[in-house]
């Protein structure tokens, strides 16, 4: 009896351990899935460079890494992680003119990044003021240069009386100052600074020293016939100066420059329209500059009897009446006959039988040719500033 309670206990101690482990055993779980997505895909920059994200899309509990191709590239943020997730990254400025590319690898998968080159730099300079001007004494002033912020230039004087004393090199926007020495000289000079191609004119008296000028007479009057008038510049010998006209139609015929005292003599043409005036600008090498010498030349005033005249369609003569005046009327004469003018059609059909040119108060005569058809045409008679209409009617 002993034995077989024996072996029954160890029989059910065997089934007890059997049935434990096979109770305790739990079943085995799938492995996940770790293939990822990125979005976006790919991303491109311009020149300047900028900032980036790229989203992954993987299961839980997968881990991954990101890794750029190139130097320029930097992930800030998500360089690892584990399950879904997202990247960050900059790009640096692109310092070339020509693109370039790089990758980001991301969870196993690509992102590529694509890059513009930096656009080149066109330089264009400005300075300001264009011009300067100084009396003979030493001076100091100063240029503004506008120039693209990476454009280098250099400041250059053409004369060793202007010399450079700051900004002679810069980049970008900036300022050059200089200074004038006194002028020993009579002569007025001009001298440049240059940066790149762009110039400014520097000028500066000369000292006048002893010189004293006077002009004699400073108005000149002229009828309106063609004549000459004079005027009297008074220097000592020594003394340098020039006549300029700055009207087309004065002439300085002798006396265009000089030194000491000289007369100027300048030719005035006819001048049958109204009057007119100019200035021989007579200039020297001192601290007044020079005088003004004004030329006054009379003209005509004009008047017609008629504005418009009809003629019959068999044509025919007509006529109407020029009325003249000089400006001033001292320069008409008693008669007041001194204006000179002629009559001109603009139409071939027009003829001028008065005889041209014509002086003082004067009729037009003019005969109009038969129309030949049957609309109305229309004919002008130019006298001066004055114009007269002429109509016809068809047949």
């Amino acid at each position: 009896m002993r034995v077989r309670t024996g072996v029954v206990v160890a029989l059910f101690i065997g089934l007890s351990g059997v049935i434990g482990a096979c109770g305790s055993q739990s079943p085995t779980e799938p492995t996940p899935s770790c293939a990822a997505t990125i979005s976006p895909a790919a991303r491109g920059f311009e020149g300047a460079g900028g900032a980036g994200t790229v989203t992954v899309a993987v299961a839980a509990g997968c881990s991954w890494t990101s890794a750029s191709s190139a130097d320029w590239t930097t992930v800030t943020a998500g360089g690892t992680g584990n399950g879904p997730g997202s990247v960050s990254y900059t790009v640096a400025a692109n310092p070339a003119e020509q693109p370039r590319t790089a990758a980001l690898t991301i969870a196993g998968q690509v992102h590529s990044i694509s890059q513009q080159g930096h656009a080149a730099v066109i330089c264009t300079f400005s300075l300001t003021p264009a011009t300067t001007t100084y009396n003979k004494d030493a001076a100091e002033g100063a240029v503004a240069v506008t120039a693209p912020d990476d454009c280098a230039w250099t400041a250059v004087s053409s004369a060793s009386w202007l010399t450079i004393v700051g900004g002679q090199n810069g980049v970008g926007t900036g300022s050059v100052s200089y200074r004038v020495a006194r002028n020993l000289d009579t002569t007025d000079r001009t001298a440049t600074i240059a940066v790149a191609d762009q110039r400014v004119t520097v000028r500066q008296a000369g000292d006048g020293g002893a010189c004293q000028y006077s002009v004699a007479p400073v108005d000149l009057s002229v009828c309106m016939a063609a004549g000459t008038v004079t005027t009297t510049v008074t220097a000592d010998a020594s003394c340098t100066w020039t006549a300029t006209p700055d009207v087309p139609w004065l002439t300085v015929t002798s006396g265009r420059s000089g030194a000491g005292t000289a007369t100027v003599t300048v030719t005035v043409p006819d001048n049958y329209d109204a009057p007119r005036t100019g200035t021989i600008l007579v200039r020297w090498p001192a601290t007044t500059l020079g005088q003004n010498v004004r030329v006054a030349q009379a003209g005509c005033r004009y008047a017609v009897s008629t504005s418009s005249v009809v003629m019959p369609p068999a044509g025919g003569a007509g006529r109407f009446d020029v009325l003249q005046q000089s400006d001033p009327t001292e320069c008409g004469g008693a008669t007041q006959d001194r204006c000179v003018w002629s009559a001109v059609a603009d139409v071939p059909w027009l003829t001028i039988t008065s005889a041209m040119p014509r002086t003082g108060d004067n009729p037009v005569a003019f005969t109009a040719a038969p129309n030949p058809g049957a609309e109305a045409r229309v004919g002008r008679i130019v006298v001066r500033d004055k114009v007269v209409v002429v109509t016809q009617p068809g047949q």
